[in-house]
């Protein structure tokens, strides 16, 4: 199981280490593969294509480009969206990142979301639980649940279901 290595190790870049920048769409999408690619790509597919990111700013999920260039809200909204898209629909994203921002500026918000999405991913893989602050209120307790859904499918994807995938293919060449 060569993917699992190192998701113990599962890091988001912090607001601070995003692109000061703005980058063009193309750049944006490198980035994204390169922070999360190796943790993200199901079946060799791109965790996200200029189409998508086009149907994210054609339904105002995130802000459209300036001059072709994504500002440092968008690309952390889109590494957010890369992150959640596989438990969670665009809209309830869409949503999240709305509450989120409501409670703290957006760098706040994002650099939240990056630590508790990597502890998480951490307690998953170490089979612990997460430490929870219990405020029904507080929107970081609605992201603590947020980033162990995540956490919690990361793990049964590359844990169980790679190892059955691989079971699979054995079956079908017997």
């Amino acid at each position: 199981m060569g993917r699992t290595k190192g998701l113990e190790q599962f890091r988001l870049p912090r607001w601070e280490e995003l692109p000061s920048i703005e980058l063009y769409l193309d750049q944006v999408l490198s980035l994204l593969e390169e922070w999360l690619g190796e943790y993200l790509t199901v079946d060799g597919k791109r965790i996200m294509t200029k189409t998508m990111v086009n149907n994210y700013v054609k339904q105002k999920f995130i802000s459209p480009p300036v001059n072709k260039k994504y500002d440092r809200t968008a690309v952390a909204s889109l590494f957010v969206i890369a992150v959640l898209k596989p438990v969670y629909t665009i809209n309830e994203i869409s949503r999240l990142i709305r509450l989120a921002i409501r409670a703290s500026r957006p760098e706040i918000a994002y650099n939240q979301f990056c630590c508790l999405v990597e502890e998480a991913v951490e307690h998953a893989f170490q089979g612990t639980t997460m430490p929870k602050e219990k405020n029904p209120q507080d929107p970081r307790d609605i992201l603590w649940n947020v980033c162990n859904a995540f956490a919690c499918q990361l793990y049964v994807r590359n844990i169980y279901l790679q190892a059955h995938r691989k079971d699979d293919t054995l079956k079908t060449a017997e």
